[in-house]
């Protein structure tokens, strides 16, 4: 969205015209992997083949940074090297194109807010995961790919003399042939205690995780495989438990491996070394004890175990997580917390936590019990209704203060919790966008609301929030069962027309709730709302609800709403159903004063539809509005002169007042006239028609073969 900031007109010619970004909205693509919330609290996601930087704080879209040519599924942000001026972040992302790109945010320079400092090629598929870990002045970046090859490379940071920028050094360490079996997730860590030493895991579609191990300088080599799951891994991470947790006798500390599986479970995998395991005393007459008897099962189940020069480590499993209802996506530790200043301002270690994201809408932080040492899901989140379909990856942000995910939708989750303990988790708003293309766009009659189309099947409206001073999405006034192709906002009605993969037009009318949410959200004072009920046909109705399985947003009117007590009233909290979401009632239409969450705006900002236009005889393809409102024009695709006729509407009966008849194949375009006098169509038969509205007489249709551009200081018109 763009604003002009300055002009000037010499002899008609514009000078100085500057052009500003005021708003960017993209949805996040559907991939495990495709949002990472960075050191610098600056998170980053993938939109199709973009790479999106995000301000958390603000709700706002700081950067699109575009190198890939095929859809990004998966970003890793990097950390910054010291003496790096005037970066504010560095991000990896893997993309469907076989690349891995690195990035450089400059959000200080407003000409150059980023730049692309290495192209890392060695893969011959799509990237599918990506790690990282730093050693010193050292960055190792892991990469797996579908080509079933697992790539390592090698960057080194710091000075350089040789004038290069910063990141754009990358060597090919090693490449890992997986042979048939593809590698959906991987996560690297140093071994504690032990520098230089590296633990890779990897898990993919054959269910099992792969340990390998790297001494310092050396090549990952597989040492044992961690077996458990009952389908695909999907997400790994690694972490070091605090120091008052770890034993202190071999002098190593231990290491946790969480995983995550589409079979609805994770695992806390254990690696420790294995003199802290306890031996029974061969001395001892007395009856075996639980120590004893855990010894006894593990001569005869051995546990996959790998050697350093320091010790043995022996890998098992710690704990089974219980509580997703489907597949779980992605798992991430609670990062570790700076040290307090100053040192003698001593603090409690900070217990572990672990998040999860899965397919059942929800999100589950897991704690282990300090008396017992059980795991336990302490809280969960999510979004009540059947139209949010799960959560694809979560994430921390760097404080652990708040929680982000993305989801079905494309829309960004976001959850923070209070200063103060026991407050909860409460839910804040989160920049949304398409995540499919945008097929069209208008502006309403006053320019306040612009109205987009996408082929994600969805219609919304984004305004400018006086209030907060920004941009965002206030309704969804359509979601659909088809990709939609067009729209138009009706002049001097409240009223829009979309078209979809479907032979109808669709009429949609503005409701209350909308007409009172955009009121507050311009800074205005909302008109109270009509007494309409279901059983008038005075006033507007206050929302619109789908039926299941159906594709019409029926009308719901004030006394609906009162009538029903166990809906979703606004969206922004849960209803009084004890069953669980997948059988919470229909959400209630109403109107909000903040900024509204995706629940709200997938459930309850749908506009009522009025009419229904038949008479096309294919799919619907464009669809324009006289600037008086009183003529509509439509047209759907074609490959013959008959179905390519261009039909027009009265908007006051919504009777169809005849075709016209100049074009061979689909009419790409169509535009009225200022007055109203003309209508313009383009056509995929290379031609452009004219038609003009004669009083009296049939409408005149007249066929431009050719059409030029010149400059205007000498323009010059011949009959």
């Amino acid at each position: 969205m763009l604003s002009q900031a300055s002009s000037g007109v010499d002899n008609g010619i514009y000078r100085g015209m500057k052009v500003v970004q005021e708003h960017v909205s993209a949805g996040c693509n559907r991939v495990v992997g495709a949002l990472d919330w960075g050191r610098n609290d600056l998170v980053a996601y993938a939109a199709h083949n973009l790479v999106v930087l995000y301000d958390a704080e603000a709700a706002k879209v700081l950067a699109t940074m575009v190198g890939h040519t095929d859809r990004v599924n998966c970003v890793e942000s990097l950390p910054t090297a010291d003496g790096t001026a005037g970066i504010s972040g560095a991000i990896a992302s893997g993309a469907a194109d076989s690349h891995v790109i690195i990035w450089l945010s400059h959000l200080d320079d407003r000409d150059k807010p980023w730049s692309l400092a290495a192209k890392l090629q060695g893969h011959a598929g799509a990237i599918i995961a990506l790690s990282h870990v730093l050693l010193g002045n050292t960055l190792l970046l892991i990469s797996s790919a579908e080509d079933q090859q697992v790539l390592v490379w090698e960057c080194k940071l710091g000075s350089h003399q040789d004038g290069s920028k910063p990141y754009s050094q990358w060597n090919l360490q090693q490449k890992l042939e997986m042979g048939n079996g593809l590698q959906h997730c991987l996560a690297v860590s140093q071994l504690p205690d032990q520098p230089g030493w590296l633990l890779l895991a990897l898990g993919g579609v054959d269910c099992t995780i792969r340990l390998l191990l790297a001494a310092p300088g050396g090549d990952f080599k597989q040492v044992c495989c961690l077996i458990g799951h009952a389908d695909w891994v999907r997400s790994l991470a690694f972490t070091h438990l605090p120091p008052s947790q770890t034993d202190p006798n071999p002098g190593l500390g231990h290491v946790l491996l969480a995983s995550a599986s589409q079979d609805k479970y994770l695992r806390v995998w254990r690696i420790q070394p294995q003199a802290t395991t306890r031996q029974p005393s061969s001395s001892s007459q007395e009856a075996p004890t639980n120590s004893s008897l855990a010894h006894d099962i593990a001569r005869y189940a051995p546990k996959p175990q790998f050697s350093t020069p320091k010790g043995q480590y022996t890998a098992f499993l710690e704990a089974l997580l219980v509580g997703h209802e489907d597949w779980v996506h992605s798992v991430q530790w609670q990062p570790p917390q700076p040290p307090h200043s100053p040192p003698e301002d001593l603090q409690p270690a900070q217990s572990l936590c672990l998040l999860s994201t899965s397919m059942d809408r929800t999100m589950m932080l897991w704690r282990p019990d300090s008396a017992t040492g059980l795991w336990m899901s302490e809280e969960s989140v999510g979004d009540a209704g059947a139209n949010n379909l799960g959560y694809f990856t979560g994430c921390f942000s760097p404080d652990g203060s708040s929680i982000m995910a993305h989801g079905y939708t494309g829309a960004l989750h976001l959850w923070r919790r209070p200063e103060g303990q026991g407050q909860g988790w409460v839910p804040g708003h989160a920049l949304g966008g398409h995540y499919g293309a945008v097929v069209d766009m208008c502006w309403s009659v006053d320019g306040s609301c612009l109205m987009t189309a996408s082929t994600d099947q969805t219609c919304r409206i984004t305004v400018h929030h006086e209030g907060l001073n920004r941009w965002l999405e206030l309704a969804r006034p359509q979601v659909h069962g088809h990709d939609l192709s067009c729209l138009t906002y009706i002049p001097n009605s409240s009223c829009y027309v979309s078209g979809a993969e479907e032979k109808v037009l669709r009429v949609f009318q503005e409701p209350q709730a909308f007409t009172q949410t955009l009121a507050m959200a311009l800074g205005q004072l909302p008109q109270p709302a009509a007494n309409s009920t279901s059983h008038t046909s005075q006033g507007p109705a206050l929302g619109a609800a789908v039926a299941a399985l159906g594709l019409s947003n029926k009308a719901v009117y004030a006394d609906q709403v009162q009538d029903s007590n166990g809906g979703v009233a606004s969206g922004m909290e849960g209803g009084s159903y004890t069953d669980g979401p997948d059988l919470a009632p229909n959400a209630m239409p109403a109107a909000v004063s903040g900024p509204p969450l995706e629940e709200h705006l997938a459930q309850s900002s749908l506009w009522p539809e009025v009419a229904k236009l038949y008479g096309h005889g294919a799919e619907l393809f464009c669809v324009a509005a006289s600037p008086c409102g009183d003529i509509l024009a439509s047209a759907c695709k074609a490959q013959t002169t008959a179905t390519a006729a261009v039909w027009l509407w009265d908007t006051t009966t919504w009777a169809a007042l005849g075709s016209l008849t100049a074009h061979s194949l689909t009419v790409t375009q169509l535009q009225f006239s200022p007055d109203g006098s003309s209508l313009l169509s383009v056509s995929r038969d290379r031609t452009i028609a004219l038609y003009t509205k004669a009083s009296g007489e049939a409408p005149e249709c007249r066929t431009i073969w050719h059409h030029d551009m010149c400059d205007p200081d000498c323009l010059n018109v011949h009959e």
